[in-house]
């Protein structure tokens, strides 16, 4: 799948440090590319930046995201406990999520990680329609907590 990458995204990544910043984008032009046509929602929440990925547009139905963190990424999973994970690479304690700490691009050449991926689509709720790959941006409320620039 192709979706160019939308301007908001690189304000939602402007208060981390530039490296971050490559790191969060390199990674979602790479996942975007492994995907099948999806929606994709990029968020800016109070905790975090990065798009999640489903075959709807609701929330509940998307299967994986690239939250940004200060100095890495995170791909998560959102039915992470009911992925084939005999490495035991998917950390986390809720219910379902679990996820992988992703500090370089080339994370997502790891075959194991695509497997994940993988795995994620194939439990992934589809709509009864045909999905137009498209970007929906959604920002939340209140104050976000972002990384303090260094002095």
């Amino acid at each position: 799948m192709t979706l160019p990458e939308p301007p908001e995204y690189a304000e939602f990544l402007a208060p981390y440090p530039a490296a971050t910043q490559a790191l969060a984008r390199g990674l979602r032009e790479k996942l975007v590319a492994m995907l099948p046509p999806c929606i994709e929602i990029l968020w800016d929440a109070t905790n975090t930046a990065g798009p999640s990925y489903g075959f709807t547009d609701r929330n509940a139905d998307h299967f994986i995201h690239l939250p940004t963190y200060t100095s890495y990424v995170n791909i998560g999973f959102t039915k992470g406990t009911q992925l084939d994970d005999p490495e035991g690479r998917l950390v986390g304690f809720g219910a379902s999520i679990r996820h992988i700490r992703l500090t370089r691009v080339a994370d997502l050449d790891d075959p194991y990680v695509q497997g994940l991926v993988r795995q994620a689509c194939d439990l992934a709720p589809i709509g009864p329609d045909p999905i137009t790959p498209r970007t929906v941006i959604r920002v939340m409320n209140g104050p976000k907590r972002r990384p303090r620039p260094s002095t």
